[in-house]
């Protein structure tokens, strides 16, 4: 199935290479770099577990799972036009209760620009209003999602956190957002979100999978940082098309890598 969420950095255009390599789940699926976890609701695995710094995500994935029909019901009273969406966008989620506070991320995430999640250095979402030809909200696909998301545990935090649960036979799959010392990531700010000062740790974070005997797929933009950090695993070369600057005429192509301790991957 397709995810609900919109994400920059959606890995869609490469779920023909990742769906082979957790087809045969012995264990659970995990994924530390939750996003719009394409990979987790194109799999439906039997178990799994999510992981994301981004609280507004892992709440909303959680009210989704356990409270689908409020949250629904929440939905239906928000409008999607601009300035519907502009004071939407200006409510503090912390004040609301939990299927209103889902309600608001998925409505924002339907509308915003080009799916982003970005924030203020105060922590609140500043993404502006997207240019729609049609708006609507596919209720029957979040009612599927609610249902598959029954399978997970959420994680709130670190992807340490969530790699600490691994054990031999689960396979993970990592997608953190792209830094690079010359560039920052574009697909997500937070106060405390990912950077290259985290590349040491990923790096240790898949060694010891490795050791663990737990098998892994990651990719990464391709760059300096990227090819140092998974050299040792071989990672091939894939052209993606990307829709950074939100209009067609702004598209481009970019190369991402794809290593995986996989075998026969």
């Amino acid at each position: 199935m397709n995810s609900p969420i919109r994400w920059a950095g959606s890995k869609r255009q490469m779920l023909g290479a990742l769906l082979p390599m957790g087809k045969n789940l012995s264990g659970r699926y995990v994924e530390p770099f939750a996003g719009s976890a394409s990979l987790f609701f194109a799999l439906e695995p039997q178990e799994a577990i999510l992981g994301d710094l981004n609280g507004e995500l892992t709440g909303a994935l959680r009210q989704l799972r356990d409270n689908s029909a409020a949250v629904l019901r929440e939905m239906a009273k928000l409008g999607t036009d601009s300035d519907s969406y502009y004071a939407l966008r200006d409510q503090d989620p912390s004040q609301l209760t939990g299927a209103h506070a889902a309600a608001r991320f998925f409505v924002l995430n339907k509308l915003c620009f080009n799916g982003l999640y970005r924030t203020n250095r105060a922590g609140k979402f500043n993404v502006p209003y997207g240019r729609h030809k049609t708006i609507t909200v596919d209720t029957n696909l979040l009612k599927s999602a609610a249902t598959l998301l029954r399978r997970a545990k959420i994680v709130h935090g670190d992807f340490e956190e969530t790699l600490e649960s691994t054990c031999p036979g689960d396979f993970v799959f990592l997608d953190p957002p792209y830094v690079t010392r010359s560039k920052p990531s574009f697909s997500e700010y937070l106060p405390d979100s990912f950077a290259t000062k985290d590349l040491d740790r990923l790096e240790k974070s898949l060694i010891r999978l490795s050791k663990r005997g737990i098998g892994f797929a990651i990719t990464y933009i391709d760059c300096e940082e990227s090819r140092q950090l998974l050299e040792r695993w071989k990672p091939k070369k894939w052209t993606i098309r990307r829709n950074i600057a939100g209009f067609s005429a702004h598209r481009r192509t970019c190369t991402e890598l794809l290593a995986t301790n996989l075998v026969k991957a």
